[in-house]
């Protein structure tokens, strides 16, 4: 069975969202206001109090802040909603053989696979691997024809000593007939043991050595073959991530469509129940894709053969894709909508 996938939702996961940080601002803020308020009303003058109407105001203006960050966190959840998506569908090289660009080269189990690529004919070539102390564990000659040249390195260095298992750099380089440098691209060969998103994109990982996707040339193999236990298994567990998913995209469609009516409710302006119309449509395709998500994970999890659970994964997947659409298009009309109210009360911006 493929190791296991690593770093899934790690951006998401890293330390608080600017939504929390924006949310724990304004408790602050609020607090300080209040405790502000509670001084000057304690210390008016009775025969002179204060206007009522001033901070009012100043709470509707926090009750507004408060939504608009709660609407953040809706499009940040959206966000990674997104990424984490593309996570998995980067997940699907785990247990196949991989070709990427790279200047680095792996011994897994004594043995090292890679190739360098001339981009034309030279007069020489030379290979050079050295480990992490800058010492020289391997130098040959290599092909001097333009193309792609294969080597399979047995680990061993230039005494014959047995290399421990792990990451070394590769050199190739190159003159031709009039000393000048030949561009030559080095590639390295490795099964994909997991996908990582520590960073800002997805990296496979060959065993230790993480490879950006731009950098893959070829897939060369089929995915390992799993049993029918681990295959249902497998299914179910990307149908249950996809309905829970689907869920938090038909909860943000909610939210949008509860602020959408809310303006309509509060400002009588044109094209806010065109925008309304669109919110609601959109939570309603929302809910039903988040209930076909959640059926779908239920046929996986109860499934008796890896056809079945595999298929039911492909639903639910599907169906949290639409419920994503469907907020996104909810998020959208409340936008617009807020942009109708901002230009019919240019005084209020």
């Amino acid at each position: 069975m493929a190791d296991a996938v690593t770093g899934i939702g790690g951006s998401s996961a890293a330390g608080a969202t600017r939504a929390d940080n924006d949310r724990q601002k304004l408790a602050d803020d609020l607090d300080d206001f209040m405790t502000l308020l509670t001084t000057q009303l304690q210390h008016q003058d009775p025969l002179d109090p204060m206007d009522a109407n001033e901070f009012t105001t100043q709470l509707v203006q926090f009750a507004s802040v408060e939504q608009q960050i709660q609407q953040n966190a809706n499009l940040e959840y959206l966000l990674n909603a997104q990424e984490n998506s593309q996570l998995a569908s980067v997940a699907s090289y785990v247990g196949r053989m991989v070709e990427a660009e790279t200047n680095q080269v792996q011994v897994y189990n004594g043995e090292a696979e890679f190739n360098y690529i001339l981009h034309e004919d030279a007069v020489s070539t030379l290979i050079n691997i050295v480990d992490d102390n800058g010492r020289t564990v391997f130098s040959a000659e290599g092909n001097i024809g333009q193309g792609k040249h294969g080597v399979i390195w047995d680990g061993t260095d230039l005494s014959g000593q047995r290399l421990p298992d792990g990451i070394y750099k590769l050199t190739v380089s190159a003159l031709d007939a009039d000393g000048a440098p030949v561009d030559v691209t080095t590639t390295a060969v490795g099964k994909v043991t997991g996908v990582s998103y520590a960073g800002t994109e997805p990296e496979l990982m060959l065993t230790n050595q993480a490879i950006k996707l731009d950098k893959v040339i070829s897939i060369q193999e089929t995915a390992i073959e799993l049993s029918e236990v681990d295959k249902i298994a497998a299914a179910t567990l990307k149908a249950k991530a996809s309905a829970d998913d689907a869920k938090k995209s038909a909860e943000a469609a909610e939210d949008y469509a509860t602020a959408l009516q809310e303006l309509v409710g509060e400002n009588d302006i044109s094209g806010l129940d065109d925008e309304l119309k669109i919110a609601t449509d959109m939570l309603e395709a929302a809910n039903k894709a988040s209930t076909a998500a959640d059926e779908a994970y239920e046929t996986a999890k109860n499934a008796t053969s890896s056809y079945v659970a595999a298929e039911a994964a492909q639903t639910a997947a599907a169906e949290s894709s639409k419920a994503l659409v469907a907020a996104t298009k909810g998020a959208q009309a409340l936008a617009r909508a807020k942009q109708l109210v901002a230009e019919a009360n240019p005084d209020a911006a």
